[in-house]
């Protein structure tokens, strides 16, 4: 009588050490899950910073705007300029601010993604005018 009891605790206690195990190894699986999402936003996020900074850097540098942004994919929307990149969405808007001597040109260039702006880089560039 005394064997199968102790056959019946061992069933159990390996029960246990099994259940364990597959409590265990479904936390692992739902961390490593985790952390690939977050590092797959985080990539995408870094992608989106350099080609924001791209684009403010070569509208700094431009002569022509709308050229420059045409040049590099951007369509014309209704109140700017847009691209659609891996998983997010670069937009430019402009306007302009007249001086005695000149013209002072802002850009606005974001990166959105599903309607979250996730980075706004200002851009402003001033023309003097020649008399």
């Amino acid at each position: 009588m005394k064997s199968g009891n102790r056959s019946n605790a061992l069933l159990v206690e390996l029960l246990i050490v099994v259940m364990f195990f597959m409590l265990s190894a479904t936390v692992l699986l739902q961390v490593f899950s985790t952390a690939r999402s977050q590092s797959a936003r985080a990539g995408m996020l870094i992608e989106a910073l350099n080609e924001t900074q791209n684009v403010a850097d070569r509208l700094y540098g431009a002569q022509d705007a709308e050229a420059a942004l045409a040049e590099m994919g951007f369509s014309r929307q209704n109140n700017g300029w847009s691209l659609d990149k891996n998983g997010y969405t670069i937009t430019v808007t402009a306007s302009e601010t007249s001086a005695p001597n000149g013209v002072m040109n802002h850009f606005e260039v974001r990166a959105v993604q599903n309607d979250e702006a996730l980075l706004t880089l200002p851009v402003a560039r001033y023309w003097e005018v020649q008399l």
